[in-house]
């Protein structure tokens, strides 16, 4: 590959999308001390603006008990009370983290549900059934939209967003129902939230795999049900996921008799194993296309027209625990994905930031292929850092074509350019690419290198050398957090007639940032 960039080759703003918001474990998560650290560092390091979540309306969060929940009370099932404190408590934690929330309203009080007993499969066992009565359900989500607005002041709330349920269309998981039941769902959301205040911003489907946009956008037109934004999910590889339109997905290779086949191999002494064993994720980056993203985020923004195009959730692996989720190849997939959806994306939320994180169990490894940023000691992984290199690379980047199999994009910020490359290889076939970059400029007065890759920022790797201790101690935490961080080193270049040479090549699965310091 090579680029030569002078006097007239033009800058164009950098969207970066991947700031509107992050996800995380759900709600009830947001009280706790580890999470509300966490979720600052990422707002004060990364500059992401919002965080979403699911289960704000989980039991847990106690917004409807009844007074036999409390004590066998005799006759004392038709008392009860509602509360939004600990709902306060959880938006409270992510105001004081700097951060906005992004407002996923999920899923159904026990209390208002039709079938009470149609539970998500994750180990907090959210109630995804249907309200049992809509006027109900109107009412409860009038109340706690006032209750946010007594609370946080009516300018504060009309700067979140509120997205109706998570992924409709996966059953059993998340929604008992079928479309038309989420459309009919949305539509009475939408119209008790307005019914507060129309300046409110409500939005859907929140679906995965970039599925149901016509028809949702086709129902609401219809049905005169208000949408202030498109929001959907999409991964490079979803067991059960895909493409609007195409039906296209991974599907992973369960083997419900793992237990049994792999008894004599597999440590007892642990779940994670048993668990990577039957989900059968060590292949995982097989299953993925580095395209997933772009080709549906060109399709929903066609369809969505002038609305904003939301991803409030993706990333690259879908699969928990997939071994892939902990290292550099996460990091190149975000890179690569961020810098091909500029144009079709408006907002996104990367699943997620941190391993403190229990849909299917909070597992005790330090590395367990959660989709966390950071693991739940707070050691920063590889795409940890290949977001810090945006974030601080700025907001002008160079227009320049798109040759080879690398992604590559140089930014100017004031007096330094960013210079920013990845190797993006699923197949882990360790091929290279040579990159030459040919710069018009003032001299450089300092070059420095950043890398991440199999040997640095690889903390996973020290982890294992270590015999991957469960829990570890201070002084092991120290030494994964040093192994962390990309390895800093003078840049060869030359400079000669005005022009900075730059000749490298960067690795399968690796990032390398130069920053040029230029003397003015």
């Amino acid at each position: 590959m090579q680029i030569i960039i002078d006097q007239t080759t033009p800058l164009r703003p950098f969207h970066h999308h991947w700031k509107f918001c992050v996800g995380s474990a759900h709600a009830a998560y947001a009280l706790r001390h580890d999470y509300a650290k966490q979720l600052a560092q990422v707002h004060r390091e990364l500059g992401i603006e919002r965080v979403r979540f699911h289960g704000i309306f989980g039991d847990e969060l106690h917004t409807l008990v009844r007074a036999t929940q409390v004590l066998p009370f005799p006759f004392g099932r038709g008392y009860g009370e509602q509360s939004f404190r600990q709902c306060a408590n959880v938006y409270d934690n992510i105001l004081e983290a700097g951060m906005t929330p992004f407002a996923e309203l999920s899923f159904v009080p026990k209390r208002l549900a039709k079938l009470p007993f149609a539970r998500g499969m994750f180990y907090y066992r959210p109630v995804v059934s249907l309200p049992r009565s809509t006027a109900q359900w109107q009412d409860y989500i009038a109340r706690f939209v006032r209750f946010l607005i007594d609370r946080y002041g009516r300018e504060e709330v009309a700067r979140w967003y509120f997205e109706v349920w998570n992924e409709p269309d996966l059953p059993v998981v998340f929604f008992d129902g079928r479309q038309k039941d989420y459309f009919r769902l949305y539509q009475a959301t939408a119209q008790a939230i307005k019914g507060v205040d129309g300046g409110i911003r409500v939005g859907g489907p929140a679906t995965s795999g970039s599925k149901w946009i016509a028809e949702f956008l086709a129902f609401c037109r219809q049905n005169g049900a208000p949408v202030d934004f498109i929001s959907t999910h999409q991964y490079a590889g979803d067991p059960i996921g895909g493409i609007e339109q195409k039906a296209q997905g991974a599907a992973l290779n369960i083997d419900p008799l793992a237990a049994l086949r792999h008894r004599a191999t597999l440590d007892h002494g642990n779940i994670l194993d048993l668990f990577r064993a039957f989900m059968g994720v060590e292949n995982a980056p097989q299953t993925l296309r580095a395209d997933a993203l772009q080709e549906s985020a060109k399709n929903v923004k066609a369809l969505a027209g002038d609305l904003p195009v939301f991803y409030t959730e993706w990333n690259m692996c879908a699969s928990f625990s997939a071994p892939c989720n902990d290292t550099a190849m996460q990091a190149c997939y975000q890179l690569h994905a961020i810098l091909n959806t500029q144009e079709s994306v408006d907002g996104s939320s990367i699943w997620c930031f941190s391993d403190l994180f229990e849909e299917f169990h909070q597992f005790p490894e330090e590395f367990h292929g959660g989709f966390g940023l950071l693991t739940q000691s707070g050691v920063k992984k590889p795409a940890y850092h290949a977001l810090r290199f945006l974030h601080e690379a700025g907001d002008e980047c160079y227009d320049l074509p798109t040759t080879g199999d690398a992604d590559l994009v140089v930014f100017k910020n004031g007096n330094a350019l960013h210079v920013i490359a990845s190797l993006l290889d699923f197949e882990e076939s360790g091929r290279t690419e040579q990159i030459g970059l040919k710069i018009q400029t003032h001299a450089p007065s300092d070059v420095t290198l950043h890398r991440i890759g199999a040997d640095s920022a690889n903390p996973l790797a020290c982890w294992e050398a270590m015999g991957r201790p469960q829990t570890p101690t201070p002084a092991q935490l120290d030494a994964l957090k040093a192994a962390a961080t990309p390895r800093e080193e003078a840049a060869e270049f030359t400079y000669a007639d005005g022009w900075l040479h730059l000749d490298f090549s960067v690795k399968s699965n690796e990032i390398k940032r130069f920053v040029v310091s230029i003397e003015e």
